[in-house]
């Protein structure tokens, strides 16, 4: 089964820029914008921005 915002989701982190969206909060601006959605939630422990801490930095 394929979901399709796990493939548009993956598509934007594929597709992010390296500059100037170093910044954690910054990159899911982008991906929140990206995907259609107002924000993301921000949570320290969500998977996704522990993701993009580690993976960006």
């Amino acid at each position: 089964m394929i979901y399709p915002e796990t493939v548009a989701l993956a598509r934007t982190l594929a597709t992010l820029p390296k500059q100037p969206y170093r910044d954690t909060g910054k990159a899911l601006d982008l991906i929140a914008h990206r995907l259609g959605l107002p924000r993301l939630a921000s949570n320290a422990n969500d998977p996704l921005r522990v993701f993009l801490t580690h993976a960006r930095h």
